[in-house]
Formats: structure tokens, C-alpha cells, sequence
């Protein structure tokens, strides 16, 4: 793999666009095929102008946005408006929109200091409070090519993880394989290149299909990566070194972490949230059908999360074409389903106002924004 581009700055402001209501067109249906449903299309769901029955119940269960102290993002947070969004005491108190961070906004996480991680396709940064950008990243532009190829030039970061005050580990899909690299946010070297071979199993039509490779990354307490290895049909744990240490077989996933009872929690494109034991066995699952039985609708989710409470955080990225007057408010998507051990939903996000579709969320309380994380030797 060609070493690729970095760009580092200190103390650079973004420049930053706050919008406190926008109204977005109405866009056109589009039935995705079954092959590409599989493979995770980005076709919006169809319901023509407004769904034939609710999305979810009409009055939901928790106290609304004063249930947690949390922050969200989502795929479409370059370009909704209304970006990452951040909440306190039910009220929203930070948000950060700049226009020029193209890409899809697939990962972040809150750092000990207070600063966001985030991780948006085309490249990675950390913002701080006032929403200064005090280190980027940006992959190389794919060169031009016939429709359907990709360059070997063509990157996507979708996992980032920060490794003590100095580095900062992100997963980097690309031709023909996914790398780990580790990255001094001092220096604005990537000190560490690890690549994750293109596993022979891999389940896709372009064996270097860039955008499903692979989608969230999580380090152990370890120091090993956890990676939803989707269009391979498995998780993965890989060492610094890239040898694998442990796998499992999950249909498509899409997130992956490693729970404090040592077994696995899995967000599946197959709409299933898994966790597994040291086995590989499935110890507890969420289904579409255990969230329809309790009236709500889901055709698409991509992270999940434990909770300090013990409860299951999800979020639903539906990525429909409905928006506010389509149908009645109370038919809309829920954004956000957290449910207890029971599988019983005991709070669900639903504000299109000032959220878009959620495709990464965190707690303000999540012990993990503290606990020091190493990869291999990266402290």
C-alpha cells in the first residue's frame, strides 16, 4: 500500500455553520434490489410519499431527551445541517457542521480531554470544544476510472480509536485490503501500518469493493482491534502485528466492541444485534421480530453499544425519504432504541427536528471516554 497523504494542523479554525431550521427537498423512491439490500446499499427506503402504517408507537417509552446526556451523528451529518449534535439535561448545547468535512460521518467517540473523534470516510480529525480542528487526516482522492473499478489510491475510514495524548488508531479500507495505521496527532506521522488481509472468504461480487470491506473498529483492553469484518461475514481480532487472534462468523456486521464480561456485542446489517461468547455461541440476540412485536418498524441499523446500566443502545439508521408532513409525526422512525436485558424497549429517540438519521451515539456517560486504551506497544 502506498503511503498515503496526511494533512496535520495545530490550532486551525473551521469554519463553522450553525442552522437552526432548513427545509430539504423531497427525494424520489428508490427500490433498492435484494442483492444490493444485502450488500448495503445506500438506496433510501421506499414509501412514496408517506408509509402505509406507523413506524413506531405513538407515545414512546423513557423521558425523551432528558433520558441521557448523549451525542450523535450519522451518515449524513456533512451535509444534513444540522451535523454532530450534542445533548445535556435534555437541551441541545453543541453542534458542529462545517461544510467542507465531506464524507459520510461513520465513527467518533468522545476523548478523556473533552475533544470528539470522529471518523468521516474521506478522512479523520479531532475537534475540540470550540470546535477548532486540532488534527486531521485526509485520504488520497481516487484517481478516475471506469465505472465500477476502484483505484488502488481509494481509502475510507470507518473506525477511530485514541491511544493515550499522542496517537490516534483508525481502520482504512483500500485496494486490495483493509490497513490499521496509528497516527502521532503531535508529529502528523502515521507510525504504524498493519494490513488486514482480504479474507478469501470474503462474501462480494469486487473483491476490493471499498465502501462494505469492513465497518467499525474497537481496541480491547488487550490492545488488540476488534473489527466487523461485513462483507467477510465475520468479526475479527487482530494483534499489532495484523495476525488474527480471534474470529467469529456474523452474518454482514457492522459494529463490533468487546463487552466487560470478556464476550462480544455485534450490530449486524441483517438487522440482528448479537452477542457472542469466547466461543463464537450466540448468548443473547435482538431481532426485527422481537422490535416489531412491540411496534417498531426497522430496516436498517449499524451500531450497538452497552450501556453503563446494563441495557442495549441501537441505532436505527432507517435512512428513509420521510420527512415531517409526509405522514403524522407520531408514524416516523425512531432514530435510537435502547433495550434491556429482557429485550423490552425502554427509550427511544424520535426528533427530526433536530436530528437526521443516527448512525453513531454515545453516551456522556460511558466509562470508556476515561479508560486509557492501548494498541500492542501504542500507549
Amino acid at each position: 500500500m502506498k503511503s498515503p497523504r496526511y494533512l496535520y494542523s495545530a490550532g486551525i479554525s473551521c469554519a463553522v455553520l450553525t442552522i437552526t431550521s432548513f427545509v430539504l427537498a423531497q427525494a424520489p423512491a428508490i427500490i433498492p434490489s435484494a442483492e444490493e439490500r444485502a450488500k448495503g446499499s445506500l438506496a433510501l427506503t421506499r414509501h412514496e410519499g408517506g408509509f402505509t402504517k406507523p413506524q413506531a408507537p405513538e407515545t414512546l417509552p423513557g423521558h425523551g431527551l432528558k433520558e441521557h446526556d448523549f451525542f450523535v451523528s450519522g451518515v449524513k451529518s456533512s451535509r444534513d445541517g444540522k451535523g454532530i449534535v450534542m445533548v445535556k439535561d435534555g437541551q441541545i448545547v453543541w453542534n458542529f457542521f462545517d461544510k467542507n468535512v465531506k464524507g459520510n460521518y461513520y465513527d467518533g467517540t468522545l476523548m478523556a480531554n473533552g475533544n470528539l473523534l470522529l471518523g468521516h470516510a474521506q478522512g479523520a480529525m479531532i475537534i475540540a470544544p470550540d470546535k477548532t480542528i486540532v488534527w486531521r487526516y485526509d485520504v488520497k482522492p481516487p484517481k478516475a476510472g471506469k465505472k465500477g473499478e476502484t483505484s488502488p489510491d481509494e481509502h475510507e475510514i470507518d473506525g477511530v480509536q485514541p491511544v493515550g495524548k499522542d496517537h490516534v488508531v483508525f481502520l482504512q479500507n483500500g485496494d486490495p485490503s483493509a490497513h490499521i495505521l496509528v497516527a502521532n496527532i503531535t508529529t502528523g506521522k502515521i507510525e504504524k501500518d498493519v494490513e488486514i488481509p482480504l479474507a478469501a472468504t470474503a462474501n462480494m461480487k469486487e473483491t476490493r469493493y471499498i465502501h462494505m470491506q469492513a465497518r467499525r473498529m474497537r481496541l480491547t483492553p488487550q490492545g488488540t482491534a476488534l473489527i466487523a469484518y461485513t462483507n467477510a461475514d465475520k468479526v475479527a481480532e487482530y494483534d499489532e502485528n495484523g495476525k488474527e487472534v480471534w474470529s467469529a462468523a456474523v452474518a454482514q456486521p457492522w459494529s463490533v466492541e468487546r463487552l466487560k464480561n470478556g464476550n462480544t456485542l455485534v450490530a449486524s446489517m441483517k438487522l440482528d444485534t448479537i452477542e457472542l461468547n469466547a466461543k463464537g455461541e450466540t448468548v443473547w440476540k435482538l431481532t426485527p421480530a422481537d422490535l416489531a412485536a412491540q411496534g417498531y418498524i426497522i430496516d436498517k441499523l449499524q451500531t450497538a453499544m452497552r450501556l453503563p446500566n446494563g441495557n442495549t443502545l441501537i441505532a436505527v439508521n432507517n435512512e428513509t425519504a420521510w420527512l415531517p408532513g409526509d405522514t403524522p409525526d407520531a408514524w416516523a422512525p425512531v432514530q435510537a432504541i435502547e433495550v434491556n436485558p429482557a429485550k423490552k424497549v425502554v427509550w427511544a429517540l424520535r426528533d427530526w427536528k433536530n436530528f437526521d438519521v443516527v448512525s453513531t451515539m454515545q453516551t456522556l456517560d460511558d466509562p470508556r471516554i476515561k479508560e486509557p486504551l492501548h494498541f500492542g506497544s501504542f500507549h
